[in-house]
């Protein structure tokens, strides 16, 4: 087994430098060791990983970085098959890592990689996840991750980064925090700090709906960070889609369990609650989007948005 790795030295974990990310791979000159700062950088990368024939890539990066990686790999296709993904935790909040990432900080994670690939034992495991395509009407390149988001989940990325992470608060606390206050907000139906959006929502072949949204999340992660899991579908698809409609009914008493994947009797459609395993969900909205963390605007008002399989991607988990 090769094993590449590709370092974003602007991630958050990454901040105060390499030195020990390179002093690991001093005595490892098989271990190929590439920097990208941009996703296209990350193509370049990939492509000289293909060429090199790694076939495991170790990301040494934030979500951001994740996404430019599987998009390099799941658009370029340089490889016949995607290489066996390791995730380092060396992003601001590595929400991803929270799923399929190694344990422990990045250099402890990168350590136990390295004795692994020497010796390796049958302590480890594959976790398979399908990976998402997004595509708008304006852009024909699309881009491949595995947790987009609208309205409250773009809202609260977007606080994030301008409140919390400004303040030096990272890891889960940064996450956390947003989550306490978009909470709050949504159970005063304070509109100043979390408001609705108009969108209309296709699911695979149903009728379009237009509502006003105070959720929109789609992804194939089966866990975030605080043992999260917004999505109680029993649909057998690869994609776990969930919204909130605007001003929904008994949200104190629903969230608590809708949060950790539980249904309960209070959450259902007629109450504003929405969950179900999908193929296929095409969006029409005028407002932004994340992907894996990342901001994105509407070329056009408003946008059509498709988001449906992209492929799968195997992560090595020690």
């Amino acid at each position: 087994m090769r094993l590449g790795i590709i370092s974003n030295p602007l991630s958050g974990g990454n901040r105060k430098g390499l030195a020990a990310i390179e002093a690991l791979l001093a005595r490892r000159p098989e271990v190929l060791h590439r920097e990208a700062q941009n996703p296209d950088d990350a193509a370049a990368v990939v492509s000289v990983f293909a060429d090199k024939k790694v076939d495991i890539i170790a990301v040494n990066g934030g979500d951001g970085t994740i996404q430019a990686v599987l998009t390099a790999l799941f658009r370029g296709r340089e490889y016949a098959s995607p290489p066996r993904l390791v995730v380092l935790r060396s992003g601001t909040d590595s929400v991803i890592a929270e799923d399929v990432g190694l344990r422990g900080s990045r250099d402890r994670g990168l350590r136990r990689l390295l004795d692994w690939l020497e010796a390796p034992t049958d302590q480890f495991s594959i976790q398979k996840r399908p990976v998402l395509r997004v595509r708008t009407a304006s852009d024909r390149n699309p881009r491949y991750g595995l947790i987009f988001g609208a309205a409250a989940v773009y809202q609260g990325i977007e606080y994030c980064k301008r409140h919390v992470h400004t303040v030096g608060l990272h890891g889960k606390i940064a996450p956390s925090l947003t989550l306490a206050r978009f909470l709050l907000a949504a159970a005063r139906r304070d509109t100043r700090v979390l408001w609705p959006i108009p969108a209309t929502i296709r699911i695979d072949q149903d009728p379009p709906r237009q509502r006003d949204y105070l959720l929109i999340y789609i992804s194939t992660l089966e866990r975030l960070f605080l043992g999260l899991r917004p999505h109680w579908g029993m649909e057998s698809a690869p994609l776990h889609f969930t919204a909130v409609r605007s001003r929904p009914r008994h949200f104190l008493r629903a969230i608590p369990y809708l949060a950790r994947g539980r249904s309960t009797p209070w959450g259902t459609p007629e109450n504003g609650y929405f969950s179900h395993n999908v193929h296929r969900i095409q969006l029409t909205m005028g407002s932004g989007f994340i992907l894996d963390g990342e901001c994105y605007q509407p070329d056009s008002h408003p946008e059509s948005i498709i988001v449906d399989l992209g492929g799968t991607a195997s992560f090595l988990r020690l």
